[in-house]
């Protein structure tokens, strides 16, 4: 089992320096491997709408298994650069001939189930009259927004007499509760798979209990990555903005997936590669010996 280590605020600030060095040392060869990716998923997808019907609807349902598969695969790749050796289009695999890809699935399983449990508590909460009568509300907002007319606080307060407003704010609350664990469960989940071996589900336990122990890192983190990300988005409206004008929406369209492919996603990539090197303590690549199954994905 990985050891937790306990790591100052400024640690979140080294994995987003750290995710930078890592990819100005292989750019082009971590684009390569994006690109790789992003053709992968698009070819799983036209082949889906090819296909009739629960057959494409079922090639659909494995296209969501290629993200998970990309990512570890990715780890790997980056992984290789830091030890100072070439990133390769079959690091992809890795996952695949290690068996680790049912264990990277785990999370879309758990989040398939967390969204069915919200739904029904939502559905607890407010009924089926609730329901009726916030989408009375969005309807008659609808129209009079298409009206131009504006509303005074009596007429707001009129509308919203019948809505429960108060269950729908605890049930808001209580997603964003979710949505903050879930991301934290998440964060180092694909590390811990692809070099600790650890299953899925406990994989997801480690890397919860990593990110509250380093909340202060993982705050930081966040802060600034938000920051860096709001810095990219503007150079790729510009980069966008360029390509409308040359081929159109759907150039533009191309070059936003493109970006996200070559430089977004394998700068988060080296950014989870570097917390999990630093929150836990390691044992190579070999699976721990106190470690849960691997043949059991949901082992906690």
């Amino acid at each position: 089992m990985s050891e937790i280590r306990k790591l100052p605020a400024s640690a979140g600030a080294q994995w987003l320096l750290d995710a930078f060095s890592l990819y100005a040392r292989a750019p082009m060869q971590l684009a390569v491997l994006g690109v790789i990716g992003m053709l992968a998923s698009s070819l799983i997808l036209v082949l889906a709408q090819l296909l009739p019907g629960w057959l494409g609807l079922l090639v659909q349902l494995l296209s969501l298994a290629v993200g998970p598969l990309i990512f570890g695969g990715m780890l790997w790749a980056v992984s290789e650069i830091d030890q100072g050796r070439r990133a390769l289009p079959t690091h992809l695999l890795q996952p695949i001939r290690d068996r680790r890809v049912s264990h990277l699935l785990v999370p879309l399983a758990i989040q398939l189930i967390a969204v069915i449990a919200l739904g029904t508590l939502l559905f607890t909460l407010i009924g089926s009259q609730g329901f009726s009568a916030f989408t009375d509300l969005i309807h008659k907002v609808q129209a009079l927004q298409q009206s131009g007319r504006q509303l005074s606080q009596d007429e707001t307060l009129a509308l919203m007499a019948n809505v429960p407003v108060k269950r729908i704010m605890l049930w808001l609350l209580i997603v964003f509760a979710t949505f903050v664990a879930l991301s934290m469960a998440m964060f180092a989940q694909p590390a811990l798979v692809v070099f600790d071996r650890q299953s899925g589900m406990h994989a997801l336990r480690m890397s919860l209990q990593g990110c509250i122990e380093n909340f202060g890192a993982m705050a930081v983190f966040m802060l600034l990555g938000l920051i860096a990300a709001v810095c990219l988005y503007v150079l790729m409206l510009i980069l966008m903005q360029v390509a409308m004008l040359v081929g159109g929406m759907g150039a533009a369209a191309f070059v936003m997936q493109l970006a996200v492919t070559t430089v977004i996603m394998p700068l988060y990539v080296g950014a989870v590669y570097a917390a999990w090197k630093q929150m836990f303590a390691h044992r190579g690549r070999t699976p721990p010996p106190t470690a849960p199954s691997p043949d059991n994905v949901f082992a906690a």
